[in-house]
């Protein structure tokens, strides 16, 4: 918290008494955190908006037209945004086994091990959590969590892939 005459100690409080922007502050602050690990494991082409993506290709390999329907997006912008995953190495495109007029688009080794980055980021700050807080009041802030989430949808919006980052929308 911020000295009393600190200029930016209002706003800080603001922050502090606003549930949401105590939240999102949390959420860029983590996120921000989780790029940096993945960044460190795969190098400084890996970008935010990445995991967006990563996350329909996680399963399999799509075509372009596939891909558009899943981020919600037209096949110009899905094919824009596998020409940039290429040219930074995350993402390739491959032949279609039965259909030569169409081309899947995977993840590379480095895509993959971006996508593994950021899941050991992600148990690094849980334990990191737990050690600040402690097992028992950890366990209280993800169940908090959990039910702030029943009602907003937050869990299951992001399990169907409906949450996306503010650029991707």
């Amino acid at each position: 918290m911020a000295a009393s005459g600190d200029p930016r100690a209002a706003p800080t409080r603001d922050i502090e008494s606003d549930v949401v922007l105590l939240l999102q502050a949390c959420s860029a602050a983590l996120g921000e955190r989780v790029l940096e690990d993945v960044r460190a494991a795969c190098g400084t082409e890996v970008r935010y908006g990445d995991g967006y993506v990563f996350q329909h290709l996680q399963a399999g390999a799509c075509s372009i037209t596939e891909l558009a329907r899943r981020l919600g997006v037209t096949q110009q912008a899905a094919s824009k945004q596998v020409d940039d995953l290429e040219r930074r190495g995350l993402a390739r495109r491959a032949p279609h086994p039965s259909d030569r007029r169409t081309r899947l688009v995977e993840l590379t080794p480095l895509g993959r091990r971006a996508i593994e980055a950021g899941r050991e980021s992600r148990r690094a700050i849980a334990a990191e959590v737990e050690s600040l807080l402690g097992a028992r009041r950890a366990g209280t802030l993800r169940r908090a969590l959990l039910e702030v989430s029943d009602r907003f949808d937050a869990v299951d919006r992001m399990a169907r892939r409906e949450l996306r980052p503010e650029s991707a929308r």
